[in-house]
């Protein structure tokens, strides 16, 4: 089942993006509402498409079990050197999980390290969590951006993003062989199992809760985006035709702009205080 995009959106969003693009200095939030709008009208069909095909947090769990069980069939071993990463993670992670906000799958979630790399960290549904070990090594020692990571994580699953996502692009009538087909990989499991914009950007809101709830600063999720290269440098300095471009690949993608998302999370910091 696939997103049924308006075409009026799509031709007005490509309308806006030309438009800014013959000024010479153009607003970046002003293709803000639009991108936002079809990210939202993406969420609310992820939404209705999950309450037509309700998962129990019993089935969700049987997925997810069997998506991890042949993931770490697949995938090579963690070599000795990245033992002591994945112990932080292990520890983290685990204090995240113990935070009041945690109650769909509290007690069950399960943290693994992956050696691949591309994706940072990623959530199955169920409640197992994986981070790459090039993103435990970007963190290092910092245990709360670990926290942070292992939050968003967790949102996406405790807000219902997981089994969201793997409904509507994996299938429903045998979702699982349908992941698990061919060569089972970060990439591959990445790529069934996304989520739109307005979600990530909810993941990070939960995050921020979740570590307040825990007492701990959630600024440190600034941090992490500077470990991975979102830094306020890289989410401003751009001429006019690369403003409004950025404005289309935002509604086309699943991950907000760098900008975008660095500007969320402060007002989200400053607004949980």
């Amino acid at each position: 089942m696939k997103r049924a995009v308006p075409a009026f959106v799509v031709i007005a969003a490509l309308g806006v993006s030309f438009m800014l693009s013959r000024k010479a200095a153009p607003s970046r939030e002003s293709l803000l509402p639009l991108s936002r709008a079809a990210a939202e009208q993406a969420k609310g069909v992820d939404r209705s498409v999950g309450a037509a095909f309700p998962l129990s947090p019993d089935e969700e769990r049987r997925i997810g079990e069997g998506i991890d069980r042949e993931f770490q069939h697949a995938e090579p071993g963690v070599g000795s050197n990245a033992a002591a990463r994945e112990a932080r993670w292990l520890e983290f992670a685990g204090t995240a999980a113990r935070s009041p906000l945690v109650t769909r799958f509290r007690g069950r979630y399960v943290f693994r390290m992956t050696p691949e790399g591309g994706v940072n960290a990623f959530a199955l549904p169920g409640g197992f969590v994986y981070a790459t070990d090039e993103l435990l090594k970007k963190l290092g020692d910092d245990g709360d951006a670990l926290i942070f990571v292992a939050g968003h994580e967790i949102g996406h699953v405790e807000l219902g993003h997981t089994a969201d996502a793997f409904r509507l692009r994996a299938g429903v009538d045998d979702p699982l062989r349908t992941v698990l087909g061919g060569v089972l990989s970060v990439g591959r499991l990445f790529a069934a199992l996304q989520f739109s914009s307005a979600q990530e950007l909810e993941a990070d809101k939960y995050s921020v809760r979740l570590m307040r709830s825990l007492h701990r600063d959630p600024r440190a999720g600034l941090r992490t985006f500077d470990a991975l290269g979102l830094t306020a440098d890289t989410a401003t300095k751009r001429d006019a035709g690369e403003i409004a471009a950025e404005g289309m690949t935002d509604y086309f993608h699943t991950h907000p702009g760098s900008w975008e998302r660095r500007a969320a999370l402060e007002r989200d910091i400053e607004e949980s205080r």
